[in-house]
């Protein structure tokens, strides 16, 4: 018996230790001009609560504005993207974040079509 537990608690730590260093999936994001109006792509981003995410955002636009805002209000990211300098954001999803779509903007121009975060 004691076997069994002192093997039960070595897999506990383990896995643990496994799924606590495992890592982020990438997501890149990129602006794109669709119609004359600029979207962050692609448009529906969908995670898990719990998840280590890297978002690499990309603005790669000629004309236009220099730079863009990365703005998820829901994960507190509110970062300045410019032209041909890719942003690292690296975030956890809360476990208790609630589930559903929480907007992805630009903080800078509003009128830029937003993309979705879906949290499941």
């Amino acid at each position: 018996m004691k076997k069994l537990i002192n093997f039960t608690l070595g897999m506990l730590v383990l896995t643990q230790f496994v799924f606590a260093n495992e890592s982020p999936r990438e997501i890149v994001l990129e602006t794109q001009k669709i119609n004359d109006a600029v979207h962050w792509m692609p448009e529906t981003i969908e995670v898990t609560r719990g998840e280590k995410i890297k978002f690499i955002v990309k603005h790669e636009l000629q004309g236009g504005f220099d730079f863009h805002g990365f703005f998820i209000p829901v994960l507190k990211i509110s970062e300045q993207v410019n032209r041909n300098e890719p942003k690292t954001v690296e975030v956890a999803i809360p476990k208790d974040l609630k589930t559903g779509k929480h907007p992805i903007g630009c903080q800078f121009h509003p009128k830029h079509v937003q993309a979705t975060l879906v949290v499941k």
